[in-house]
């Protein structure tokens, strides 16, 4: 081998060693940036080593760097994100609730049983101030539990419907984003070469792809020029460098729409409605809004309705010649409703008396139809109230010295404490068991991302010691390369010398 061939490989090392320091210190530097993938510097043989017809070796080069990167992992990681944020979502904003409806002390269930419990101990003496005093607390007790339980559920659904427009709104700060990437791909990509296209961008395409599946779901794709189609529903909300933009109508109802940019849709604009399943965290707001809040509402309302029946019959109330004593009732702008029957005759008829599990759960389903109009009337638990009088004397007819609600009426309505139980129990249940369900399978969605982020770790992921490592070899070579070069030009010189 002659000194020309000695420097020019000695050259080539050093070459190899800067781009193995640079790379390793990209590497270190975009180990604590989010979304960075692991790079290296691709080293090829080049040629037939330049030295003339007398030596034989190679040439080696540097071919730039290459992105350490799954396509597959990728895919799965994006997709799973979609699911955790469903679930994420879900669990976080139920758990309040879940923790009022299953609380021993302040649950309505107890406040209720109280109640019942106080009407048995009236039975016993009907006469006694302290009875008739204990009905009125724990009446007061269950409007208190109602409202509690009104109010949480009034602010999971105001909460869903604020968080449904704060996450449409993210949604589309990131649809721009991701199309200005894509037009940037695009660019880098003119010519037929895909050489200009960097690492740096590949990583921030997939960083905003898995941040709009964590959102709102849907299907991400990556075409083969390496631009990114984000779709919904089979709709497009990024296709190469053109954004459309998601909306959200009638949050009381909401309903996912896209409004096509006018360079889409054949020159174009227009709005088409989402069809299908919505992933991520507005999937799960949604389904907070349309479905969980108003089965609560509806078990909840079902549970005011059968009380103010229930209660108020002890006392005749419910009669036709009407009765003096009230202990539930609801106000609305209408007015106080304590009767079950005729007032104002607005409301004839309007709740059977709910003595059987049937009729609860009769009432049940005419409250979700809302067949009777009883919601459209305001006889909901958001305006349920106790109306039992402060003032014992009040549990006493002045003209006749008897009490308006009898032993036997009272004992008939501790003994139909079971028909309430069970109606609230099953408010328990239901709401229980589907946070119980959404909890499981946040935890599976949680394990499985790990599991996938682990997986693509340990593709893309930088390993600090093995960088550690790296960097050590690529100064060795350094220096190796830069001790060959100083070799072969002492040994030029020699050969000067000699000459001279």
């Amino acid at each position: 081998m002659d000194i020309n061939s000695i420097n020019s490989t000695a050259y080539q090392g050093l070459q190899m060693a800067q781009a193995g320091m640079l790379v390793t210190s990209q590497n270190v530097s975009g180990s604590s940036v989010d979304g960075f993938s692991k790079r290296n510097a691709n080293f090829i043989m080049d040629s037939m080593s330049p030295n003339a017809k007398n030596s034989t070796g190679t040439a080696f080069a540097v071919d730039g760097f290459v992105r350490q990167y799954s396509a597959l992992i990728n895919s799965q990681v994006m997709n799973q994100q979609a699911q955790t944020g469903y679930t994420d979502t879900l669990v976080n904003y139920t758990t309040a609730i879940n923790s009022l409806v299953a609380d021993p002390t302040a649950g309505l269930s107890t406040s209720i049983a109280s109640f019942f419990s106080a009407m048995g101990t009236y039975a016993t003496n009907p006469t006694s101030p302290s009875s008739q005093a204990a009905i009125t607390g724990a009446a007061n007790q269950v409007s208190a539990g109602m409202a509690r339980m009104v109010t949480m559920v009034s602010q999971l659904g105001s909460n869903s419907k604020a968080g449904l427009q704060s996450t449409v709104d993210q949604v589309n700060t990131f649809l721009p984003q991701l199309a200005s990437i894509n037009q940037q791909i695009i660019q880098a990509n003119a010519g037929g070469k895909n050489t200009g296209v960097s690492a740096d961008m590949l990583d921030q395409r997939d960083l905003i792809l898995g941040k709009i599946q964590s959102l709102v779901g849907g299907q991400s794709l990556i075409n083969n020029d390496g631009t990114a189609t984000q779709l919904i529903g089979g709709l497009p909300l990024v296709e190469r460098s053109t954004a459309n933009k998601l909306l959200v109508t009638n949050l009381d109802n909401p309903v996912l729409k896209v409004q096509f940019a006018p360079a889409a849709l054949n020159g174009g604009g227009g709005i088409q409605e989402v069809n299908g399943t919505i992933g991520g965290q507005a999937g799960a707001l949604m389904d907070l809004v349309k479905q969980f809040v108003p089965l609560v509402n509806q078990r909840l309302n079902t549970i005011a309705q059968g009380l103010v029946s229930l209660a108020n019959n002890a006392s005749g109330a419910s009669a036709a010649s009407g009765g003096a004593l009230k202990i539930f009732g609801f106000v609305t702008a209408a007015g106080t409703f304590g009767d079950t029957r005729a007032v104002g005759g607005d409301i004839t008829n309007q709740i059977p008396v709910t003595n059987t599990d049937t009729a609860m759960a009769n009432l049940y389903t005419q409250n979700g139809t809302d067949g009777l109009g009883l919601v459209a009337l305001g006889l909901t638990a958001a305006n349920f109230v106790s109306l039992a009088p402060s003032k014992t004397s009040l549990y006493v007819n002045t003209g006749t010295s008897a009490p308006f609600i009898t032993a036997a009426a009272a004992n008939t309505v501790q003994q139909l404490s079971t028909l309430m139980g069970n109606s609230v129990a099953s408010l328990v249940s239901d709401v229980g068991n589907q946070v119980a369900t959404w909890s499981s399978n946040q935890r599976a969605n949680e394990a499985i991302l790990v599991n996938l982020n682990n997986q693509k770790s340990s593709v893309s992921g930088v390993n600090l010691d093995e960088e550690a490592a790296n960097l050590l070899k690529f100064q060795q070579l350094y220096q190796a390369s830069s001790k060959v070069l100083q070799v072969g030009n002492d040994m030029f010189r020699s050969i000067l010398d000699i000459m001279n």
